[in-house]
């Protein structure tokens, strides 16, 4: 009767340990074992949005939002004076990377180390997504993030394109930004025109679930 009520007892252990652990989320994950730009998955199509300004209708729009959601690569700037874009994004649970600045501006050595510490000022963590506005990436950079666990990702197509058939593991980016017109109607049926999928989902042939920001 004692060894059956220890091994009840050790089963519960081990099954509530499991799910905890299923459920539990790493801060960080890195999808290449050295330095490299991500540009395509494997598995459907995903939606990368570059935000750097938030152009009229956008707030509508990302409440209206529906699963499963793009990839957000917001600029620092842009977090800072957007609190309120940010709430939603955050009650949404909407994947929220860092865009950063064009290549050339990084010879300031001082420069990621600042828009990493506004991102993780807002989302209390290091973002697990990066890009440059010009998707250029130089070799001490691409350490430096590998270094962080921070992936850097750089679209396969930007919107709009012509094809009407994306290709397997695309990633498809659609620039939001000053100089940019933006139709989110013209955004809305694109994304009904193709079956999106999450860029984790994508990459790995399977959803991760993301812990919920506080």
């Amino acid at each position: 009767m004692y060894k059956t009520l220890v091994s009840l007892v050790l089963c519960l252990f081990l099954v509530f340990i499991y799910f905890d652990d299923k459920n539990s989320i790493s801060p960080v994950f890195q999808l290449t074992d050295a330095p490299a730009v991500i540009t395509k998955g494997q598995f459907g199509q995903s939606l990368i949005i570059e935000l750097s300004y938030s152009h009229k209708g956008f707030e509508d729009w990302i409440a209206n939002l529906s699963e499963p959601y793009p990839l957000i690569l917001a600029e620092s700037d842009w977090l800072l004076r957007s609190p309120e874009l940010v709430k939603i994004l955050r009650e949404k649970n909407i994947r929220v990377g860092l865009l950063g600045s064009s290549s050339d501006q990084y010879e300031d050595k001082n420069l990621l180390k600042k828009q990493i510490a506004i991102y993780e000022k807002t989302f209390y963590k290091k973002p697990l997504w990066f890009a440059t506005a010009d998707y250029k990436v130089d070799t001490s950079m691409q350490s430096a993030l590998h270094e962080l666990g921070i992936n850097i990702v750089a679209p396969t197509y930007t919107f709009p394109i012509e094809e009407n058939k994306i290709p397997e593991g695309s990633f498809v980016s659609i620039p939001l930004h000053r100089d940019k017109e933006v139709s989110f109607e013209g955004i809305n049926e694109f994304i009904k025109a193709h079956k999106f999928v999450s860029i984790e989902q994508n990459i790995f042939g399977y959803e991760i679930s993301t812990k919920r920001f506080p």
